[in-house]
């Protein structure tokens, strides 16, 4: 009587054994490891683990300050010094390691207290390539020091949603 199952061919099995093999090696490629080789040391992950890989994560330096643009729109995490406190929700950031690097204007959408220059700080935001004081102020619905931040105009900038303290290396 024949048989109610379908037969494989004989040929097919050793196929399914490669496919398999190969599913299992490549497992660790999917780990929660978020190291990317490409933006240098990785800064603190201030997001949290549910948060996606940042396209830049690392720290502020020429190289990122030369390609701000490329990040444009997108969010990055970077490890900075705060080069100068111009108020609680605005100050610029430089290279943490002293290395000489124009600075950049970060803008917080809650007021940061107790920031000093020298200070290390890890930023979560995302960059802009022009500055434009009216429409960060319409777009964070609130009054920035419109005096103190006149010389950004037209300059690239950080809209940051975290900034906390660099843990200490």
């Amino acid at each position: 009587m024949p048989s109610l199952s379908p037969r494989r061919p004989a040929g097919r099995r050793p196929t399914i054994a490669v496919l398999l093999a190969a599913a299992v090696a490549a497992l660790p490629a999917c780990s929660e490891d978020t190291v990317d080789a490409g933006t240098g040391s990785d800064a603190p992950d201030v997001r949290g683990p549910d948060d996606l890989q940042d396209p830049y994560d690392g720290e502020y330096g020429e190289d990122f300050r030369d390609d701000i643009a490329g990040y444009e729109g997108q969010e990055v995490t970077l490890e900075a010094a705060v080069d100068q406190v111009i108020s609680p929700v605005a100050f610029t950031i430089t290279a943490p390691d002293g290395d000489d690097v124009e600075p950049t204007l970060v803008i917080v959408e809650e007021p940061v207290i107790d920031l000093a220059p020298g200070a290390e700080v890890v930023v979560a935001g995302v960059p802009h390539e022009e500055f434009d004081l009216a429409a960060v102020e319409e777009e964070l619905g609130a009054e920035l020091p419109e005096e103190e931040l006149e010389e950004w105009d037209d300059e690239p900038y950080v809209l940051a949603g975290i900034v906390e303290p660099a843990p200490a290396a």
